[in-house]
């Protein structure tokens, strides 16, 4: 033990403050909404800090020194100018924009991101040797992220009060007749996201190197979590990341067809966890087969429907709140299968995101209506008073609020990125990033999802 620990202040004295930060990240990025620091809130938004939040602006400002010191360096990067123009153009719209408030708070969390990814850059050669060692604390924490999710649905299946739990008002059992875990996540589907990057690198270490007992086991226990958090978003784009990584990588097709049964396997444990963990809830009267069936039937978007007799005559249309405070040992869950108000709900909110931005002049439809603005936007286009909603698609909410010159310049830095690993093994690293391009469809806003930024980061410097 101590000559381990010798070996590890050894390898740590070696190392600038900014790598040593680095090494926190695969850490830092799992407490993006708990614990959380709540400043109060106003109309228009909650003033929160979390953890991951604090640690991006405390990374941001340790490598200051190095962009100041190697600014002729990264001003030849033509990839760097397109980033630079969309948080340049983003921060002008803060002039225009509906809630400047929000705005100034929007464009200092991606100034945080900016920062962090120009001090990557310019320290790129040195963070390269790191790389291989934040892919396997990402992994190893990933783990350990998994084993405590699956603790917290345990934990929520006998104990109804979320604040023992840290679970969600969504995630609860009552819903659906087993607990989703969110972890340290506001939601489940965040959850979801975070093990995007450690699934697929441990996809893409399954097709490349010798499979093994241990490799296997992490990977199906990932993606076991993944299934149970129920985050269809999620799940879709791990499965779409696979199929890159498929196409991607050359050759290996034995090893890339035997990720098949270690996904049936991860599926056949998420389901089994979701039944058994129903049937034995002693709060909700729900059966295995019946918590099992209703699991696909929401994923599959009621495409897939193997209830049969599980479901009720009159289904139930309790509602949220009066589910999760009721105690009856026979409470049937909220749901009995598909939730289309949570797919209609997002693909709500795009359409009217869509439909304002339409109505907007010439000069608002390609300037934006600005910054953070999109709530209150939302809001007069329905005539609500509710001025916190989000869009829920990061690209119609870039487009709302930063107009066509926004989009285009953030479809252009998203091209630029998939033009940077040109070479063949390094073109794996695309299905990590069109898993999140995916997942963008289903979710908008910086703060519960600064891990994207720092992942891909990474991905960038390889």
């Amino acid at each position: 033990m101590t000559k381990s620990w010798q070996r590890l202040r050894h390898y740590l004295a070696g190392l600038s403050w900014l790598q040593r930060l680095w090494l926190l990240a695969p850490v830092a990025i799992w407490f993006s909404y708990s614990p959380v620091i709540s400043l109060g809130g106003d109309a228009t938004m909650n003033y929160e800090l979390s953890i991951t939040l604090i640690y991006a602006v405390v990374l941001a400002i340790v490598g200051l020194p190095t962009i100041l010191r190697r600014w002729r360096d990264l001003i030849r990067s033509k990839h760097l100018w397109i980033l630079t123009a969309f948080v340049a153009w983003s921060g002008l719209t803060i002039l225009w924009s509906a809630n400047q408030g929000r705005a100034i708070l929007a464009e200092g969390v991606l100034g945080v991101v900016y920062l962090i990814f120009l001090a990557a850059w310019a320290r790129r050669t040195e963070l390269r040797r790191l790389l291989p060692i934040l892919a396997r604390l990402l992994v190893i924490s990933a783990v350990v992220a998994s084993l405590l999710a699956i603790s917290q649905m345990v934990l929520g299946t006998f104990i109804q009060s979320r604040n023992a739990t840290g679970l969600c008002a969504g995630c609860v059992a009552a819903q659906f007749g087993f607990v989703r875990p969110n972890l340290f996540a506001i939601e489940p589907q965040f959850l979801g996201n975070l093990l995007l990057a450690p699934i697929l690198i441990m996809a893409y270490v399954l097709i490349s190197r010798r499979r093994t007992v241990g490799n296997s086991l992490i990977f199906i226990l990932l993606v076991t979590t993944l299934g149970l958090t129920l985050s269809r978003g999620a799940i879709y784009a791990c499965l779409i990341g696979i199929v890159v990584m498929w196409l991607t990588v050359k050759k290996r097709w034995l090893n890339k067809l035997s990720l098949v049964d270690l996904l049936l396997v991860a599926a056949a444990l998420c389901l089994g966890l979701q039944g058994g963990l129903a049937a034995i809830n002693p709060h909700i009267s729900e059966t295995f087969w019946g918590a099992v069936t209703k699991s696909i039937n929401h994923l599959s978007l009621g495409v897939i429907d193997l209830r049969g007799s599980a479901v009720d005559s009159e289904p139930t249309t309790s509602s949220t709140n009066s589910a999760v405070t009721s105690t009856d040992p026979e409470q049937k869950p909220a749901y009995d299968g598909y939730v289309a108000e949570s797919t209609d709900v997002r693909v709500n909110l795009t359409k009217t995101a869509l439909s304002a931005w339409s109505e907007q002049d010439l000069l608002h439809r390609l300037f934006g209506t600005g910054l953070g603005s999109s709530g209150v936007v939302l809001a007069e286009q329905t005539g609500s008073t509710y001025e916190k909603e989000i869009v829920q698609n990061e690209y119609v909410e870039i487009l709302l609020e930063r107009g066509v010159v926004g989009l285009l310049l953030f479809v252009a830095a998203v091209v630029s990125t998939f033009h940077k690993p040109r070479r063949r093994n390094q073109t794996w690293v695309w299905s990590i990033l069109v898993a999140y391009l995916v997942q963008w469809c289903f979710f908008s806003g910086m703060p519960n999802a600064l891990h994207i930024y720092l992942v891909a980061s990474c991905l960038l410097i390889i």
